[in-house]
Order: structure tokens, then C-alpha cells, then sequence
């Protein structure tokens, strides 16, 4: 009974829907789980097969297969079995022409190493220090009735434990009181929906590995699937908010002429950068290198449970994400997939205080230099596509990864939308405040810059769905240039309207403070989402079946936007605000040890009370 009850638990080949081109034979996972230990331990296992009787398993590297005709089918076997003796088994007794590869099973032995503990133990620490500022915090404030600042200005010690206080800084997320109106508040609103779309994209790249392959070959023809298959709109739209953020916080605070020509303001400018962003950034890359192994199931396994090859990329290249360079790696397996945006934002970054100081000297010189800088990413674009015939958009991203390594993840192909955006932060510190604009022209502008991005969201439908094939190479180029391009001047339109009071209602809704939340957890959220949307589909016990997009939307997508935020949330409390209250802190220290020690006045850099968010 029990050799039935575990041969029971296999995927059967054929099973139903065998004509919707199975690619994944899936078995039951809780009855192999449920027969573990009665006489020996299971484990429920996908091995990876190809058509034929000994065909070639290209030396059993699962790159090379995973370019091949794969299946999975799911197999019950003694957890005492390798992957390799799972593999010999199978081709010697079963008789169906296939041939397996290797074997991906949901449970793995992950050793407790030094990295897991010291990890562990500074994790541990962490969470300390905050509950210990926490309990502080609400002592002072509900039964001491003490104010923060009398205490801070008695004891210094105090404003150090308080930047880690969870009450402080959950107050500080969640605080939805009106801004000034030098605040551009349309921008949470933005920094949110685009969040929100980028996480939707990438729960929807899990389902091109769905079980059956016709459902996914009819993704493409539903109109509103256009909407997740451009979301690579969405990463042009933080290029730009970026560097608006950068030139608006810049230019408000009127540099003079002494700032610009010192030094020391342009290594704060990028000291700044570096502590604001990395210390929550490094912490996560950490967390995901040490805990990301113990998320396991039948999906990860159908996955190939390729978080092992991302966590030991991490173990040898995470100095590369250290300093940013990561966008560079030419492997197939990066250390954590999002992280080449962080990497081509600083690289922007990096070269913005040539604009900046460009607009300081002569308005038309930085203007000159933006439009320079976007003429050579559009020529560099053509030269490209004419070299490599690369697909038009991310969607078509041939197995070679050339879009990925030559067009997707370089910052001069990536730097138009920064540049407008710079352009547009511009604009902005220079005409503060609202202004009179004719009926007319508010509705003729708002709907060129909602038609417009809404055209490139559908141009290339048939493209998509595979109906026709833009066979020239100069006009696929031609779509990717200039539909990012005018995307990103059009959303730096409406930031502009909303800013400026022309937008009208939808100024109104975008400006709204309930968006603030969501703004200033974005960055946290960008950096946790891909493993917190990886837990959250292993929590299943069946690989991922695609249905619709609505279903998709539905059961997935808005689940993992909320478990995204909300991780998040816990994360900015723990690791992004104390950072940056503590380097407010430590600027405001050295600030007065030189006014101190000089005779006349510090002038203060720009940028020195800006926080970047993504």
C-alpha cells in the first residue's frame, strides 16, 4: 500500500489537457508529503526531461536545457535519493520516449554556515536596538509626557536610539498631513503606481512558466495584457522622478557660485547618495543571500530552484552591488534580478552635477548637453539593433540575453528619461508655485500627454502577439527610442501640470495625501519585492496554472502588492529612516564644528535635507 500510495503521488504522463501542451506533469505533493516517514522519508521532486531516448542533456547544465523543449514531471521519490541517482533511475525503467536531465526537488538540506549566523545574530541586534528605542520612545511620550526635542537637546544619546524608534518612524510613513507647496506631491502618487507596476510584471514573468504552454501563447491578444507587457514603461518613469528629484532639491536651494566651484560640496553630494541608498539596499542583499534558500515548494523546484544560482552570484560578486557596477555582469544569474536599476541610477547620478553645474553656468548650455546626451543613446540604440537585430521591446528578449546585456541594463541607453527629468526638475525650481493657464490649453496639453503614452502602451500589439514581425531592424530601434522618449516627456508634463495647478481633478487625485505612504515606502518596496513575491507563490502546493490576467490580478497580483508594502513598510522602519536621521544627525554635527571654527557663515550644499526615492 505504501509503494502505491507513493508512486500515486507522481505526475502521470499523458494526463488531461494533454493537448493544451503540458510542460509540467504535476503530482500530488501533499499525499508524498503525508507517507513521509511511515517507512522512509519522501521528497517531491520535478525531473527535467527532454523528447527523445538518450538524447543530450547538454552535460546537465540547466542553462542549456532551460533553452530546450523541457518538461517536468513530478516524482515521489526516497528523500535519500540525489538528484542523480533520481535521474539514472528514471531513464533505466521508464519507457516513454523522454530523457532526463536532472532533478529539482521542494525540499533541500540549506547548512546553517557562519553567514547564516552572523546574519542571524546582527539581524537579532537590529530588531533589539529598535524594540528598546520603541519602548523609550512611547515611555517619553505617554507617561513621562516629555517632548522629543527637550530630551534630544539634554541628551545626545537619545536622538541616535530615537532614529530607531518603530513608533517614530511608523508615524513618519504613515503621516498624511498636507506638504508645502514646494513639495511636488504628485510625485508619491507616481513613485506608487509604478511600484505597484513593476511588482505586477514580475508576478506575471512567473506565469510564463506556467504548467500548460497554450494558455500562455494567447497572453498577448487581450487588450488590457498590453498594459503588463509594456511595464518596462514604468522603470523610465523612476529614471525620470529621479532626476527630478535630484535637479528640483538642487536648484531650490539657490546655489551660489562658491558651493559649485568647492569640493567638498560634490563629495557630500555623492557621500550623501551612497549612505541615503546603500546601508537598506546591502542589509537586504544579505538577507536574500542567507534566507532566500529556505523558501521551498513544488513551484521552486519547478523553478529549477534557481534562487540557488542567484544566492551563490551573491556570495561571489555582492562587492559589484556594493559599488554599482552590477548592471555589468554578463551572467545569466545576477545577484538579485532588480537590483541593475539601482546600479544604472547611481551611474546617472554620477554624471548629473555636469548638467547640474551646466544649468547653473548658462540655462542653454545644460539644455544643449541634455539634448546631446539623448542623441547619443538614440544613435547608440541604432547602431544596436543594426549590429544585433535585437526584439523591439523586453517582451521579445531573445534566450541570449543580448537585449538584457547591450540595450536594458546601460545607462546610456537608459539615460533619456533621467535627462528630461532633470530638464523638468529644472523647470520646476525656477517657477515655484501655481500659475494661471487657459481652459484650452490644459485640456489640449493633459490629453497629448495621457493619448500619447497610451499609443506606445498598444503600438506594437500585433507585434506581441506574434501576428506580424517588424522585420527592419531601424524601426524596431525606432519604436524603442522614441516611445521612451516621448513616454517620459509626457509623464514629465503631467508632473509639471499637477505641480503647477493645471491638471485639474486629476491633479487633485494624484497630489492627494494618501499617496505619501506609498511614496515613501517605494524604495524599500522596490528592494524586497521580488524575494517577498517569490515567498508568496511558493506558499502554494502546485506550480503556477495561467488562466487570464484578471485571474492573475486577482489571486496573485494585488495579494503580493499589499504583502509587498507591508514588508516594506517594516523594513523602512528598521533600516532606510534611521539611516537617513542619523546622517540629518552627523551633517548637522560637522556643520556646527565648522561654523565653530570659522569666522564667517558655512554655507550649506543643496541637497543636504533631499531624501531620493525610487
Amino acid at each position: 500500500m505504501y509503494a502505491i500510495q507513493q508512486y500515486d503521488a507522481f505526475g502521470k504522463i499523458p494526463s488531461p489537457g494533454f493537448f493544451e501542451i503540458e510542460l509540467i506533469f504535476d503530482g500530488n505533493y501533499q499525499e508524498c508529503r503525508r507517507i513521509s516517514g511511515v517507512k522512509y522519508d519522501t521528497n517531491y521532486c520535478y525531473v527535467v526531461l527532454i523528447p527523445g531516448r538518450n538524447a543530450d542533456c547538454s552535460g546537465g547544465n540547466i542553462n542549456n536545457i532551460g533553452n530546450q523543449v523541457a518538461f517536468r514531471r513530478a516524482v515521489c521519490m526516497p528523500k535519500s535519493c540525489g538528484s542523480g541517482d533520481t535521474v539514472n533511475l528514471y531513464n533505466q525503467l521508464s519507457g516513454l520516449p523522454l530523457t532526463a536531465c536532472a532533478t529539482f526537488c521542494s525540499e533541500r538540506d540549506v547548512p546553517k554556515d557562519s553567514s547564516f549566523w552572523g546574519f542571524s545574530i546582527f539581524m537579532t541586534v537590529i530588531i533589539s536596538i529598535a524594540i528598546l528605542a520603541t519602548s523609550v520612545d512611547y515611555l517619553r511620550e505617554s507617561v513621562c509626557s516629555v517632548t522629543t526635542k527637550s530630551i534630544e537637546k539634554t541628551y545626545s544619546i537619545f536622538r541616535i536610539l530615537y532614529a530607531c524608534s518603530f513608533w517614530t518612524n511608523a508615524s513618519t510613513i504613515l503621516n498624511v498631513s498636507p506638504q508645502p507647496d514646494s513639495y511636488i506631491k504628485c510625485l508619491d502618487c507616481i513613485r506608487g503606481l509604478s511600484m505597484a507596476w513593476v511588482l505586477s510584471a514580475h508576478v506575471l514573468n512567473y506565469f510564463l512558466f506556467s504548467d500548460t504552454l497554450m494558455p500562455i501563447k494567447s497572453f498577448a491578444s487581450y487588450f488590457a495584457d498590453s498594459f503588463f507587457i509594456n511595464a518596462n514603461f514604468s522603470v523610465d518613469t523612476f529614471f525620470l522622478v529621479s532626476g527630478i528629484t535630484v535637479a528640483y532639491s538642487f536648484f531650490r536651494m539657490k546655489p551660489t557660485s562658491k558651493i559649485l566651484r568647492s569640493p567638498s560640496t560634490w563629495i557630500l553630494f555623492y557621500v550623501h547618495r551612497f549612505i541615503r541608498l546603500t546601508p537598506p539596499y546591502m542589509i537586504f542583499i544579505g538577507f536574500y543571500t542567507v534566507y532566500s534558500l529556505y523558501i521551498q515548494g513544488p513551484l521552486a523546484a519547478s523553478l529549477f530552484n534557481f534562487t540557488v544560482l542567484q544566492v551563490e552570484a551573491c556570495k561571489a560578486s555582492w562587492w559589484r552591488n556594493l559599488i554599482y557596477i552590477n548592471n555589468f555582469d554578463d551572467g545569466e544569474n545576477p545577484c538579485y534580478g532588480p537590483s541593475w536599476y539601482l546600479a544604472v541610477d547611481t551611474q546617472l547620478y554620477l554624471i548629473a552635477p555636469i548638467l547640474l553645474i551646466g544649468l547653473s553656468w548658462k540655462p542653454i548650455f545644460g539644455i544643449v548637453l541634455s539634448i546631446i546626451g539623448c542623441a547619443g543613446s538614440i544613435l547608440t540604440v541604432y547602431i544596436l539593433y543594426l549590429k544585433f537585430d535585437l526584439p523591439a521591446d523586453s517582451f521579445h528578449s531573445d534566450a541570449s540575453g543580448k537585449f538584457n546585456f547591450y540595450i536594458y541594463q546601460k545607462p546610456w541607453i537608459r539615460c533619456p528619461p533621467y535627462l528630461i527629468g532633470i530638464l523638468v526638475g529644472y523647470y520646476l525650481a525656477k517657477n515655484p508655485g501655481t500659475s494661471k493657464l487657459q481652459l484650452y490649453r490644459k485640456v489640449f496639453f493633459m490629453g497629448i500627454s495621457f493619448v500619447l503614452p497610451f499609443c506606445f502602451l498598444i503600438a506594437n500589439k500585433g507585434y506581441d502577439e506574434g501576428k506580424h514581425q517588424l522585420e527592419k531592424s531601424y524601426v524596431k530601434a525606432s519604436y524603442y527610442n522614441f516611445s521612451r522618449f516621448f513616454w517620459a516627456t509626457s509623464v514629465g508634463y503631467i508632473i509639471v501640470a499637477c505641480h503647477r495647478g493645471w491638471a485639474g481633478p486629476i491633479g487633485n487625485f494624484m497630489n492627494h495625501p494618501i499617496w505619501q505612504p506609498l511614496g515613501r515606502s517605494s524604495y524599500s518596496a522596490y528592494i524586497v519585492h521580488l524575494m517577498i513575491v517569490y515567498y508568496f507563490l511558493n506558499v502554494g502546493a502546485k506550480p503556477l496554472h495561467f488562466v487570464s490576467t484578471w485571474q492573475v490580478y486577482v489571486y496573485y497580483i494585488l495579494p503580493a502588492t499589499i504583502l509587498t508594502f507591508t514588508f516594506a513598510f517594516f523594513w523602512s522602519c528598521l533600516f532606510e529612516l534611521p539611516i537617513m536621521k542619523l546622517e540629518k544627525y552627523l551633517l548637522e554635527v560637522l556643520r556646527i564644528k565648522k561654523i565653530r571654527s570659522e569666522p564667517a557663515p558655512a554655507e550649506v550644499p543643496a541637497w543636504k535635507e533631499h531624501h531620493i526615492h525610487i
